[in-house]
C-alpha cells in the first residue's frame, strides 16, 4: 500500500492501529501450515510518512505441505552398479565401468587428487512403485559426513523410451530420517534436447542446449509443494527419494536410472557426456593416459538404465545388460524298463544323457549359429550362462546321421532372469542294445 503525501485522517489512522498483523487462511487445521504474510507497524510514531522510494519489506513465507510420503518397503526394481572402494587407494575406479562417451560413469573421486568418495559410490539403486508415490532409494559404498547437504542422489525418467530423461528428480543427502524438502527439486526437459543429437553418446558441447530446463518444484515451492521428498533411512547408511507418480503423468511403462553427484550438480548440463569434452571431463583410469586423472566431470556415478513395466528391445539407449540361462539335456528317448514314454520327445525319469555331438547357440532366429557353443556333459546336460536379452537359435548337431524325437534347433527368447530349458531327444531302435539303456 502506497504512502501519500498528506496526513491521514483521525479514522484512518484509527483504522490502521487495529489492523491485522498477518492474513491467516480460516481453512487452518493442526495439521496443515498456512502462508503467513507478516507487516511491521510504523515505529516512527506518526509525522511524515515513510519514503516511497524505498522497497517494501520482503514477505515470509511457510511452505504449505498438505501431504508427506508414507514410505514404503520392498523393490518393484532394482539396478546394482560397480564399487570402486577396493580401487580406492590407487585412485582409480575399476577397469570397464566407466565410459564417458556412452554416458556411464564411475566417478566418486575428486578432480585432479582422486580422492575417494564413498558416499557417491552408488552400488544399488532400487525402484517401489506405492502409488500416488514412486520411491528411489540409494545404497552406497558408505556414508560420509561432508557429502550431508552436498551430494546429491537422483534418478532420471525417460517415460517415451528414446534415450532422453524427461523428468529429473534429485535432493542433496539429508541429515537425519524425517522427510524433507529442502533442497529437492524436480525438472523438467520442455525442449527435448536431454541427450543432444544421440541420446546418451558423446556429442559435441552444444552452447545453446539447456537440458532439464523446467523447474517443477525447490524446496517445496512450486505448482504442488509435496511433489518430492527425501530422508535418510536405516541408520543413515541409505537415503530414500520420494516422487509423486503424477510427476510421471502416472506412465506405465519407463527407462529409469539413479545417480549420485558431488561435483558438477547442474541440471541444465545433461547429458554431461555433452557438455564437456572427454579432455575437460577426465578420466578416471590410469589407463586413459591422456585423460587422466578427473578434472571437470568429478564426484559423479551413475547407473544403467532399466526397463519399468515393459520387455525391452535390447536396443533401448543406456540400457542395462539383461541377461539369462539356456540349458538343457541331450537324451536318450526311451528306456529298456519302461517303454511308456519311448520316443514321446519328453525327457522322463531314468532316460539317459547322451554324451555326443555339440550344442550351439545363434544370435537371431533359427538357423543361426556362431555365437556360443557347448559340449553335452557325461550326463549329456549343457549350459550357456549369462546370456544377453534377445532371441537365440539353439541347435544341436552330431557329425554323423541321427534321428530325433524332438526338433533338433530351436528358437527362443531371453529376458532377464530368464531360465529356459531345450531339451534334445536321440530316437532309439526299439529293442535294447548291450548293455541296456
Amino acid at each position: 500500500m502506497q504512502s501519500k503525501n498528506r496526513k491521514p485522517s483521525l479514522i484512518l489512522l484509527i483504522a490502521a492501529l487495529f489492523a491485522p498483523a498477518c492474513i491467516v487462511s480460516d481453512q487452518a487445521a493442526s495439521n496443515v501450515t498456512v502462508l503467513v504474510v507478516t507487516a511491521s507497524p510504523d515505529s516512527s510514531g506518526g509525522g511524515a510518512p515513510p519514503d516511497t522510494t524505498e522497497s517494501p519489506a520482503t514477505p515470509t513465507f511457510t511452505v504449505a505441505h498438505l501431504a508427506t510420503p508414507p514410505g514404503a518397503a520392498g523393490t518393484t526394481r532394482y539396478i546394482t552398479d560397480p564399487e570402486s572402494k577396493d580401487y580406492a587407494p590407487q585412485k582409480k575406479a575399476p577397469s570397464g565401468t566407466d565410459y564417458f562417451n556412452s554416458n556411464r560413469f564411475e566417478r566418486p573421486f575428486t578432480a585432479e587428487t582422486m580422492e575417494y568418495l564413498s558416499d557417491v559410490d552408488l552400488t544399488r539403486v532400487e525402484l517401489k512403485i506405492e502409488a500416488p508415490w514412486v520411491y528411489v532409494t540409494f545404497f552406497f559404498s558408505s556414508a560420509r559426513a561432508e557429502g550431508i547437504g552436498q551430494t546429491v542422489y537422483g534418478a532420471e525418467f525417460d517415460t517415451d523410451k528414446d534415450g532422453r530423461g524427461e523428468i529429473l528428480a534429485w535432493g542433496v543427502s539429508p541429515p537425519g530420517g524425517e522427510w524433507t524438502s529442502t533442497g529437492v527439486e524436480v525438472w523438467k526437459d520442455s525442449n527435448n534436447d536431454v541427450g543432444g543429437a544421440t541420446p546418451q553418446a558423446g556429442d559435441p558441447p552444444n552452447p545453446n542446449a539447456d537440458g532439464y530446463d523446467e523447474k517443477l518444484v525447490a524446496d517445496g515451492q512450486g505448482a504442488d509443494p509435496d511433489l518430492a521428498w527425501i530422508r535418510r533411512i536405516e541408520g543413515g547408511t541409505k537415503v530414500q527419494l520420494a516422487l509423486k507418480y503424477s510427476a510421471l503423468a502416472n506412465a506405465g511403462e519407463f527407462l529409469w536410472n539413479g545417480l549420485a553427484d558431488a561435483g558438477v550438480r547442474r541440471h541444465e548440463w545433461f547429458d554431461y557426456n555433452d557438455h564437456f569434452t572427454a579432455a575437460e571431463a577426465g578420466s578416471p583410469l590410469p589407463a586413459e593416459a591422456e585423460l587422466y586423472p578427473l578434472k571437470g566431470l568429478w564426484g559423479v556415478d551413475n547407473t544403467c538404465r532399466d526397463a519399468y513395466g515393459f520387455d525391452p528391445t535390447g536396443l533401448e539407449p543406456g540400457l542395462c545388460l539383461y541377461t539369462g540361462d539356456i540349458s538343457g539335456t541331450v537324451f536318450y528317448d526311451g528306456t529298456c524298463d519302461d517303454l511308456s514314454g519311448w520316443h514321446n520327445g519328453i525327457l522322463d525319469p531314468g532316460e539317459p544323457g547322451a554324451s555326443i555331438g555339440e550344442v550351439l547357440l545363434g544370435q537371431g532366429a533359427c538357423p543361426s549359429t556362431g555365437y556360443r557353443s557347448a559340449v553335452p556333459g557325461a550326463d549329456g546336460s549343457y549350459l550357456f550362462a549369462g546370456v544377453p536379452a534377445g532371441t537365440y537359435c539353439v541347435r544341436h548337431e552330431y557329425p554323423d546321421y541321427i534321428e530325433y524325437t524332438t526338433p533338433y534347433e530351436a528358437t527362443v527368447n531371453v529376458t532377464a532372469g530368464a531360465s529356459i530349458v531345450v531339451n534334445f531327444g536321440i530316437f532309439v531302435e526299439l529293442g535294447c542294445p548291450p548293455g541296456g539303456f
